[in-house]
């Protein structure tokens, strides 16, 4: 019987998706990041202004963590000028 840790060790980093690389976020946890409600959320990606993407035409919202970051990080530099 193999041990789900086990199973776990086996896969790569880079498929797990726990590396900063590769982390994908749900609207959950991108709202959180940001700290903004959902609807303003909504709003970003509608807009075009956040780095967002579907992995099916009609399915739920995802973000890179590491594009949000550098979202973030633009933002906030733009706002020092």
């Amino acid at each position: 019987m193999i041990m789900a840790s086990n199973t776990a060790e086996k896969i790569s980093p880079s498929l797990r998706g726990d590396t900063e690389k590769t982390a994908i976020i749900s609207v959950r946890d991108a709202c959180k990041f940001l700290g903004v409600h959902r609807n303003t959320l909504y709003k970003l990606i509608q807009a075009g202004e956040l780095p967002a993407f579907r992995m099916m035409t009609g399915g739920r919202w995802k973000f890179r963590k590491k594009e949000l970051e550098q979202w973030v990080e633009d933002k906030e530099s733009r706002s020092r000028l």
